[in-house]
């Protein structure tokens, strides 16, 4: 009799799960999709704290995300920096971001998101604009 009710719950719990049109979790997609909003913020969290900083800055958000779509836990990690510095930018992003919402999904999602940074002292440093194009970019 236990066998057979057990048998029929875990064919209950499979067919449920198989009938959820869900994916099972986030994909990176998701992840950066929901976040693309917020990454000038993000990034001004990150400069405007760090003028002095020369060479490569690099910024991580360890992100839990329950199957809701809710942020459950956010771990922000930036390596090389002093402490005091580190906890200034993790309260500018943790506000920035603490409305966020994510699709639902199945199970939670850990996700984690890198930033890098870097700086140089030449001049006319930074983004440059450029094209592609098969027909050339002259006059553009």
């Amino acid at each position: 009799m236990r066998l057979a009710l057990a048998t029929t719950l875990l064919f209950a719990a499979t067919t449920a799960a198989a009938a959820d049109p869900k994916p099972l979790s986030l994909s990176a997609a998701d992840v950066s999709g929901q976040l693309a909003p917020y990454a000038e913020q993000i990034e001004h969290c990150y400069l405007d704290r760090t003028p002095d900083v020369r060479g490569a800055g690099q910024l991580q958000l360890v992100l839990t995300v329950t199957r809701h779509g809710s942020l459950e836990a956010l771990e922000i990690k930036t390596p090389g920096l002093a402490a005091k510095l580190a906890k200034q930018i993790d309260g500018c992003i943790r506000e920035t971001i603490e409305t966020v919402a994510f699709p639902a999904r199945r199970t939670f999602t850990t996700a984690t998101v890198p930033y890098f940074f870097q700086r140089t002292l030449a001049p006319n440093a930074g983004p440059q604009l450029s094209c592609w194009d098969p027909k050339g970019c002259h006059g553009r």
